[in-house]
């Protein structure tokens, strides 16, 4: 059984409140989404955080349990990035000296962030092509130089400071609360927000979502113990990882209604949609978003409450996650083709083959003068998923070969 308490809770929460800064988000009401889903839905954005991730709450309270004697020893920490940032921001507002390992393929404008906000207070070292290498470094690391360990999800105290934001949710929700959906990574959210909904409002059902790529928990639920995930793709960078914690495995066995996982194509789609309601996330503080056409008839007429994790996303993403949506969505395919080389072919092959809405988003061939066809590389972007079926069949009149 856990050793987290109610106490702990709303002691950390306390804490929060009384400190300088400013930990609360909104709950706000998402008028698009409750009618597409005829219900009630509001997102707990934690994206409005100062460093714009949920991960402020378990750093604050770790650091701020932290004796004067550990503070001195200096920390450690290790990170994908996110809990980095806030483990940076904390070092330099309580002046305590830093140290972040980091996975070498952390990308660079978040070890820019992490600088940004440690100032001379971090130092940031990468290490290794994964979580878990890192992390053995920084064990290692500590072992040698007599450091502190500030985890980003084998640690009570974080799981503790992120069950604040549940206090929040019952606090501001008009209502009683049917449907949490949560995302799930390492499993430090989830298993703070589902300890003190199960104890404080037992009704609502606690929903962990994962992404299809990185469902290191999943895995541990169906194998019905921690497992590590063979391969994992790093597209929801936030919250993937190979391996959860015990602790957070234990908790969120035992507590969560449900867990889902979802197609990172999916994921895209809810943070184009997102972005046009004038919200940015990054793609694991889209999940929880994601997840909802799984759940389309059961939260019908009910109060439900989306978890925005985070919104530490580079803009310069948004075209892969465009393609990344449209590939998902079946609106664009690419195709092999062999074209015959004459005069006038790319201007049939548009006229013939495309509808008045279809698009060719790009095309590679290289003519030769000494054959008659060669291969062509297209992509053709639909308007319709179903347009693609009239398309290939106005490829096969043209005889090309596909």
């Amino acid at each position: 059984m856990s050793s987290i308490t109610i106490p702990m809770i709303t002691q950390a929460h306390r804490l929060q409140k009384d400190s300088s800064l400013n930990f609360r988000t909104k709950l706000q009401k998402s008028l698009r989404l409750s009618e597409k889903y005829h219900c009630n839905i509001h997102l707990k954005r934690e994206d409005q955080q100062q460093i714009r991730v949920f991960k402020m709450r378990g750093a604050f309270n770790s650091f701020i349990s932290l004796t004067q004697e550990q503070r001195a020893k200096g920390l450690v920490t290790v990170s994908d990035g996110n809990f980095a940032e806030a483990f940076a921001f904390f070092c330099n507002h309580f002046k305590i000296k830093g140290t972040v390992f980091l996975p070498e393929v952390c990308f660079q404008w978040k070890i820019d962030i992490i600088q940004k906000y440690g100032k001379d207070y971090v130092e940031i070292r990468s290490v290794g092509e994964s979580f878990d290498e890192a992390e053995a470094a920084a064990q290692e690391y500590i072992k040698q130089h007599d450091r502190i360990m500030i985890h980003p999800c084998d640690n009570v105290k974080a799981i503790i400071g992120n069950a604040t934001i549940s206090i929040e949710i019952i606090e501001d929700f008009p209502g009683e609360v049917d449907y949490v959906f949560v995302p799930v990574g390492a499993g430090a959210l989830a298993a703070g927000i589902a300890t003190y909904f199960k104890a404080m409002s037992p009704n609502t059902k606690i929903i962990g979502v994962q992404p299809d790529g990185a469902a290191s928990m999943k895995a541990s639920f169906d194998a019905q113990e921690v497992v590590t995930i063979e391969t994992m793709s790093r597209f929801c960078d936030g919250s993937a990882v190979k391996t959860v914690p015990k602790i957070t495995f234990d908790i969120c066995q035992r507590s969560l209604d449900d867990l889902v996982v979802v197609p990172e194509g999916k994921v895209s789609s809810t943070i184009l949609e997102l972005y046009n309601q004038g919200i940015a996330v990054e793609p694991a503080g889209a999940l929880a978003v994601s997840v909802l056409d799984q759940y389309a008839s059961q939260i019908k007429d009910k109060n439900v409450v989306c978890l925005i994790s985070g919104g530490t996303v580079d803009l310069s993403r948004f075209d892969e996650f465009k393609e990344h949506s449209l590939l998902f969505e079946g609106l664009k395919y690419f195709f092999l083709i062999q074209i015959p080389f004459r005069p006038g072919i790319l201007k049939s092959f548009v006229s013939l083959c495309l509808g008045p809405d279809d698009e060719i988003s790009h095309i590679q061939f290289q003519k030769k003068q000494n054959r008659e066809r060669g291969p062509c590389l297209v992509a053709i972007e639909v308007a319709k998923k179903e347009n693609i079926k009239k398309v290939m069949e106005n490829m096969t009149k043209m005889h090309l070969q596909i």
